[in-house]
């Protein structure tokens, strides 16, 4: 409307005074002078925030900034619900009893949280800094080297000696990491006293059981008892005291493999030689049973290990095998090597396992089914000593079984660690 007026006021002009030209000019000096006009308004209405309007001197940019100001205002909206929620995801990761370090594409500590602060010392001048820097724990750098992975480290906290740490690393985008740090210090001392406890009652069962047996073993040998009368309960009585030697025996190497922090002692382990030994055992085990043993020896390498724990440990897979395999069935002894580990497998064609119970089966006193294993005589604890002689020798246990068809229990030894 306005660009009417003046356009109708510079052609009254022209014709009014024969100007046409000198008209033109004016008209457009006064166009040009609006458009300037607006566009300075527009530019100030920006660096301001958009947030107030002149409508009149926004002139022809005044529909076109009305609608920026509405675009503009709901971003504020949204930008200010966004920060809304940021603050509140921040302050809940400030509460974390968990210390959170904030790892950055370049290895600096971009934030960390309350907790952190707490547990390893960090300061707010130690953001910007490298992690390397302010955390002088090699366990760190491996951690976010990804030497490590998946399982979490423990550490002396650098800040209280008398705290123990786990440390493990998140990724949450692409170069950029949590650390994680949990004080398990408790959960360490209440582990450390159950060791005491069990190694502790374990020693003091030995002596009585040892006294009992013996007694026993003289009470059947006497020719002056009634044998009618107390043959069986004193049968009985010495194979409930045997078994109880054993469970004696497996919680005093459980013990040690478990509360033991120092390295073992390596040699070098002639595998094919301790199995040669291993089959004649299994097949004195076996005894009027008649399992078809077998020994495939497919590689005559050698292990870096603690002869006496791997031999335990094959043991037990082996005996396992002889238990719950039926009279007249199929075992298998195999080591052989893979593309990169060495493996010894236990294959049986015995009761099978059903799936639900295979990822517990290596814990503590677990069992499939109980009242076949007190029928068999096992302890519990074979499978238990099994899994931490192997994550000793930085190896792992898989276990395939099928029921009603058999089980195969390997042993894997990466190929790095012989």
């Amino acid at each position: 409307m306005v660009l009417i007026w003046l356009l109708s006021l510079a052609l009254l002009i022209a014709w009014f005074f024969n100007a046409w030209a000198f008209a033109g000019w004016v008209f457009a000096l006064i166009i040009s002078g609006r458009w300037l006009l607006a566009l300075y308004t527009a530019d100030h209405w920006l660096h301001s925030g958009g947030r107030r309007l002149n409508a009149l001197s926004a002139g022809p940019l005044s529909d076109f900034l009305y609608s920026t100001g509405r675009l503009l205002a709901r971003e504020r909206r949204q930008a200010h619900q966004l920060l809304g929620r940021a603050r509140y995801f921040k302050n809940a990761a400030e509460s974390l009893p968990e210390g959170i370090i904030a790892v950055d594409g370049e290895l600096r500590i971009s934030w960390f949280n309350i907790a952190a602060m707490q547990l390893v010392g960090l300061r707010r001048r130690n953001r910007g800094q490298m992690v390397f820097a302010v955390l002088r724990l090699p366990q760190v750098m491996s951690l976010l080297d990804g030497i490590v992975h998946d399982e979490p480290i423990e550490v002396v906290s650098p800040l209280l000696p008398d705290r123990v740490l786990s440390l493990q690393v998140s990724p949450f985008l692409q170069g950029h990491s949590l650390l994680i740090i949990r004080d398990i210090t408790a959960a360490k001392r209440a582990e450390s006293v159950r060791r005491d406890f069990v190694a502790n009652a374990s020693h003091e069962l030995r002596t009585p059981l040892t006294v009992m047996q013996g007694y026993l073993e003289a009470m059947q040998d006497a020719d002056d008892l009634n044998r009618s009368l107390w043959a069986k309960p004193i049968n009985q009585m010495h194979n409930q005291t045997e078994r109880m030697r054993k469970i004696v025996e497996d919680m005093l190497t459980l013990s040690t493999l478990e509360g033991s922090e120092e390295k073992l002692e390596l040699t070098d382990v002639d595998v094919p030689l301790l199995l040669s030994h291993l089959i004649e055992e299994v097949r004195q085990l076996s005894g009027h049973r008649q399992h078809e043993v077998s020994l495939s020896i497919e590689t005559r390498a050698h292990l870096w290990g603690h002869e006496e724990y791997l031999r335990s440990a094959f043991t037990n897979l082996a005996s396992n095998a002889v238990r719950y395999t039926p009279d007249g069935g199929y075992i298998n002894i195999r080591w052989w090597e893979g593309e990169d580990a060495l493996h010894l497998s236990v294959t049986d064609t015995g009761i099978g396992i059903e799936p639900k119970h295979l990822p517990r089966l290596s814990e503590r006193f677990y069992r499939a089914d109980n009242a076949r294993s007190r029928t068999t005589g096992g302890t519990g604890l074979g499978l238990s000593i099994t899994r931490h002689v192997l994550e000793r020798h930085q190896a792992t246990l898989t276990i395939e079984s099928e029921l009603g068809k058999g089980s195969c229990f390997t042993c894997n030894f990466p190929l790095s660690q012989n």
